[in-house]
Order: structure tokens, then sequence, then C-alpha cells
């Protein structure tokens, strides 16, 4: 070999270190950039944060919605009105479980309802001309109706089940004049007065929430509502078979 081949190797090994340091240097700051942008670097393509879970109410707390059932199809013995009816309706929180805080017992403490029938609409001949006038449903006095249930179906993203359970009273300012008679047992002289129904058994709704309390869900009946005359339970003279409530904060 001779010197200038010595000569060549030789600057060859001087240079050969520097030139790999580079490299890896290079390399070095690529993985750094990566990482950065992978963990929010990068402000443009961060995630977003989920949803946060908020706590549930404590107990005695006492929950205000708005109640909205549009074209509710209400049958009052064989003529059928649709209605809708708004107002209210106030929960109290009665129990939560230790072990799930998501699993709640509600009982309902005021609902009030109203809609109007003025006789347009409907089937022609079905029943007085004017309608049946000022429908009001109201919370009835029953110590037997279940109470209602909430729990948490998913936690990302939030979401939850209510079970809602209805007895109510009824009043019909205009009823029928023949419903009437049969409830009097006598025959009228002049308008009849209005009448007064309640639930036979409790209506059964469900409301599968993305928030509760609930910002405008809907509730769904899962069971006809049947109304009778209290004197006489036996005999549905009046029922809901669908009703649609949009349940909103207060």
């Amino acid at each position: 070999m001779t010197n200038s081949d010595n000569d060549e190797t030789g600057e060859n090994s001087a240079r050969g270190p520097n030139r790999r340091d580079f490299f890896k240097t290079s390399a070095a700051f690529a993985g750094a950039a990566a990482g950065l942008a992978a963990f929010g670097g990068a402000p443009a393509f961060a995630a977003q944060s989920p949803r946060q879970i908020p706590s549930p109410p404590p107990l005695g707390a006492e929950i205000p919605c708005s109640c909205l059932a549009v074209n509710t199809p209400l049958t009052v013995r064989a003529a059928t009105v649709t209605v809708d009816f708004r107002g209210e309706i106030r929960v109290r929180v009665e129990a939560s479980d230790p072990l799930d805080p998501w699993s709640l017992r509600l009982k309902v403490i005021g609902h009030k309802v109203s809609a109007n029938d003025n006789g347009e609409g409907n089937d022609p001949g079905s029943r007085q001309d004017q309608g049946l006038g000022e429908i009001t449903i109201e919370q009835g006095d029953f110590e037997t109706t279940p109470d209602s249930l909430v729990k948490m179906l998913s936690q990302s993203p939030p979401k939850w089940e209510q079970t809602m359970f209805l007895d109510f009273t009824m009043t019909i300012e205009r009823p029928p004049e023949e419903l009437m008679r049969r409830a009097l047992g006598v025959s009228l002289s002049r308008a009849p007065e209005p009448l007064v129904l309640s639930t036979k058994e409790p209506g059964k709704l469900i409301g599968q929430l993305d928030n509760f309390p609930p910002k405008g869900e809907i509730y769904q009946l899962q069971n006809p509502i049947n109304l009778v005359i209290p004197d006489n339970p036996d005999e549905v003279v009046a029922s809901i078979d669908k009703f649609p409530v949009k349940v909103g904060g207060l």
C-alpha cells in the first residue's frame, strides 16, 4: 500500500464519525418533533377533551321541568280528539344507591298540564260541535304510585334512562252529554258540568336522555292510560294511547 492510499484511508476515517453524528442528530430532532405533535405540541390538531360527567343531584333536591305533549290522541268513548298538552312536572330526589350514585329514586310531587279542544280538526259528527273545551291533567293523591327511577347507561358519552310513573285526574270541561248521563245516572236539562276522571293504573313513560335533568328529550308512553269514573272504576270511559312528552328544565 502506498503512502497516498494510507493518507486517503486516514482521511475517510477522520470524516466517518462526523457524518454518522450528523445523521443521528437529524433522526433525534425528527423523533422529538413527531412526539411533540402527538402530545399536543400543535394546538390546531389537539383532540377535544371528553364531556365531563356531572354530579348527581343531592337527596331532597326538587327538579322542576316543562312538559309539552304535541298531537296527543285522547279517546272519549268512541270519539278521538288530538290535542297538545302543555305544563310542568316537578320531582324530588328520594334516595340513591351508595355504590352507584347515579341510581336515583324520584317522587313526582307536582304535575299539571292542560290542552284545549275547540272542535276543529277532528272527525265531524263524532262528538259535540263545541269540542271538549279545556282538558286538564293534574297529579292525583295516589300513595301507591311507584317512584320514578333514573340510571346512568354509559359514561362516555354520558347517557341516562328515566322511568316515570304517572297517576292523575283528568278534568274535561265539556264532556259528551251521553257520557254524563251514564256517569250521573240521570238525564240532563242543562249543559253538563266538568267531568273528572282518574287513571285506572299508572302510566309508564321512559326517556332516553343525553342530560339529566333533561333538556328537551322525548319520553314515550309504554302502556295505554285508561281513565275511569272514580265511582265506577271497572268501566273505562277514556284512554290515552300515545303521550310523547318533551321534557325540559325550567
